[in-house]
């Protein structure tokens, strides 16, 4: 059976538990998380999925785990994540790992994960950016090619602080481009993120590439409620809205329209499929860590300096997750 860990089973941390129960995979599965309620639920979820092959372990601290583990995904909020990699690397053999974003907060601390990588001898590191494996974006990505891209995303609750990165991926993917220009000026005010401890931020950030590509991403009051990406490209508009599994087609030349249906996946189905790949094959569709952490710097040096000016002291631990 192979042995899998989850390090921190909160919101995003429990749909990966879900992911793992819906793999056709034999498991045994190690759940960490200090927290008692969130490891009740996921006692409570876990006995009543009747899974097959599956045995699933609850602990508060890693002190339990075994030695030699093949997957590990640490579900962590940024602040913690380094430091619980560093505690799970030095105590067991780690073949595989997928992190969460926003990965850290602190500069060297991106540098200090690609040394432990190499010295504890992980085979392989992917971030959980998922929209580059969503089969839509794949076909974008086909018919984009070599043309211009502007991509715009809008949502009045988008939180820009945390979420920006996943759109930077998949723009960077649509793209072929990881040297992406990122400008601050439109960004408007910090408000208290959900998340006790961190920020979120208001108003709008835009990337751009060498080649004229151009990211828009907004959130504020004035924005639209409801959650699309647009993308224009060569003669046609896509609108993409996620939350209803519905996109538009506009031809720009002739102005035909076409509306069409599509499955916008749930974390768990997607850990699913990419813990299978994982596993099996030894690869995923999720940006390799050293490709997110190019993407991953060039967001929170930004941010900071943003962060920096709005509050008047130097921002040096952005303070997002």
């Amino acid at each position: 059976m192979y042995k899998v860990i989850i390090i921190g089973c909160g919101n995003i941390g429990f749909r990966h538990f879900e992911g793992l129960l819906k793999t056709d995979l034999p498991l045994i599965i190690y759940i960490i998380d200090p927290n008692a309620e969130a490891l009740d639920k996921v006692k409570k979820y876990f006995e009543k999925s009747n899974s097959k092959e599956k045995i699933c372990y609850l602990f508060e601290t890693i002190q339990n785990i075994p030695v030699g583990i093949d997957l590990c995904i640490i579900a962590t909020s940024s602040k913690f994540r380094l430091a619980v990699a560093e505690s799970i690397l030095k105590m067991t053999t780690v073949k595989y790992l997928i992190l969460e974003k926003v990965l850290f907060q602190k500069v060297s601390d991106y540098h200090e994960m690609s040394f432990l990588l190499k010295k504890y001898d992980v085979k392989g590191c992917w971030v959980n950016c998922p929209l580059r494996t969503i089969p839509i974006f794949k076909e974008l990505k086909e018919k984009i090619k070599t043309n211009d891209l502007i991509y715009h995303v809008e949502y009045n609750n988008f939180n820009i602080g945390c979420n920006s990165i996943h759109q930077l991926d998949v723009f960077s993917y649509l793209t072929n481009c990881l040297d992406v220009k990122i400008e601050t000026s439109k960004l408007e005010s910090l408000i208290e993120s959900k998340r006790k401890g961190y920020l979120e931020v208001l108003g709008t950030l835009t990337g751009y590439t060498n080649k004229g590509d151009k990211l828009i991403i907004s959130s504020g009051k004035q924005s639209s409620p409801d959650y699309f990406m647009k993308l224009i490209f060569n003669e046609e508009i896509w609108t993409i809205f996620p939350l209803v599994g519905k996109f538009i087609i506009e031809n720009i030349h002739n102005n035909e329209i076409i509306e069409k249906a599509f499955n916008y996946p749930k974390q768990s189905d997607i850990t699913s499929l990419l813990v299978t790949d994982l596993l099996l094959l030894g690869k995923c569709s999720l940006s390799d860590y050293e490709t997110s952490k190019k993407l991953h710097l060039i967001l929170i040096k930004n941010l900071n300096t943003f962060f920096s000016r709005v509050l008047g002291h130097e921002v040096t631990e952005c303070p997002i997750t």
